[in-house]
């Protein structure tokens, strides 16, 4: 049964927002009518891939999907490990912050194999530097798994998706989210910034998530995102 709970949070939504959450999800449905089903939602940090997956768990709801959410960033390594090639470092960064390997054992993998395998949408908490106590959830044999963050077309995890949206924002609007959100400096071309910014630039080259996505949106105006680019699904 759907959350009705959930199904509520669209009644915020502008018009711009319905159409195309709604959209994307139609797509996605179509193209894998059935089954257990992975979408990936990345983007360079300020883009909203948080609030833009979790407006895609509401939209496959709406179109009557059981929804499941999880974030990379609840499968960061410990600080030790994280910056064991320097604080500093971007290829650190890219490298050693997430354990893909723990998301594709406890996570990707189980949720694809369906029947009764339990999965895990987080495995560990930044704030304390800790793992968490594991709590495996299960979901019917027709699903969908949104999951946001960073570097998600890497090789380790390239193939694994469905369907992936890849986010845009300008520069500007990205360092006032970031700002807002933790109080980054607002210039994303400053010094505080190089090491994520450097990591993008790096995996950008490495893995050219922007044409290998299946879409991409624009979600400058958070209010009006607009497709910039689908696949033939």
């Amino acid at each position: 049964m759907v959350d009705s709970a959930l199904l509520m949070r669209a009644a915020s939504w502008t018009p711009e927002q319905k159409q195309l959450y709604t959209q994307l999800a139609e797509l996605m449905l179509r193209r894998n009518p059935s089954g257990r089903r992975l979408v990936a939602v990345e983007g360079r940090d300020g883009t909203g891939k948080t609030h833009f997956a979790d407006a895609l768990q509401v939209a496959f709801a709406r179109a009557g999907a059981e929804a499941f959410r999880a974030s990379v960033d609840d499968f960061h390594r410990p600080q030790a490990f994280r910056y064991r090639q320097g604080r500093d470092s971007p290829k650190g960064y890219y490298e050693d912050a997430f354990d893909t390997e723990l998301l594709d054992r406890v996570l990707l993998h189980p949720f694809r194999m369906g029947g009764s395998t339990g999965f895990q949408t987080a495995a560990f908490d930044l704030h304390r530097d800790a793992s968490v106590e594991m709590e495996w959830r299960t979901a019917g044999p027709d699903a969908v798994l949104i999951v946001d963050g960073v570097f998600l077309q890497r090789p380790a995890l390239a193939g694994k998706w469905h369907a992936v949206v890849y986010l845009e924002a300008s520069d500007r609007v990205r360092g006032e989210r970031m700002r807002a959100r933790d109080g980054a400096h607002p210039d994303v071309q400053h010094e505080s910034h190089r090491r994520y910014r450097e990591a993008h630039d790096l995996y950008e080259s490495n893995s050219t998530p922007r044409r290998k996505a299946t879409f991409i949106v624009d979600n400058t105006d958070w209010r009006k995102p607009f497709q910039s680019f689908a696949d033939s699904c």
